[in-house]
C-alpha cells in the first residue's frame, strides 16, 4: 500500500472515530479522564496560542498516522500528561465543531 492510500485510510478511521464520538462512544478516551480534563474551560488556559497550535498539529498528524484503534490508544496512553491532555481537548475540539456543522441552528 502506497502512502497516500494510507493517509487516506487513516483519514477514514478517524472519521469513524469521530462518527461513533458524535453518538457517544468514545473509544480512544475513558469518559473519567475526558470529564475530568474538559471540567476545566480553555478560556482559564493558554490553549489555543501559537506554540500549542503546532504541538498539536504534530500531535493530531501522529495520531492519524496509526492505523489501528489499538495503536492509536497505546499512543495516546504513551504521552505525557500535557500532551495527552492537547490530544484530547484539540480531538473534542473537532468533535464540537463536526456536530455544530451537521446539526445547524434551526429558527
Amino acid at each position: 500500500m502506497n502512502k497516500e492510500t494510507n493517509q487516506k485510510l487513516n483519514l477514514e478511521g478517524i472519521e469513524r472515530l469521530l462518527n461513533q464520538s458524535m453518538n457517544g462512544v468514545h473509544i480512544l478516551f475513558d469518559n473519567v479522564t475526558v470529564a475530568q480534563i474538559l471540567h476545566k474551560p480553555t478560556e482559564e488556559l493558554d490553549f489555543f496560542n501559537k506554540e500549542k497550535i503546532t504541538q498539536i498539529q504534530e500531535l493530531f498528524s501522529q495520531l492519524v498516522q496509526l492505523s489501528s484503534g489499538r495503536e492509536k490508544q497505546n499512543f495516546l496512553h504513551s504521552l505525557p500528561p500535557e500532551q495527552y491532555e492537547i490530544l484530547l481537548r484539540t480531538y473534542f475540539h473537532i468533535l464540537d465543531n463536526s456536530l455544530l456543522a451537521s446539526n445547524p441552528p434551526r429558527h
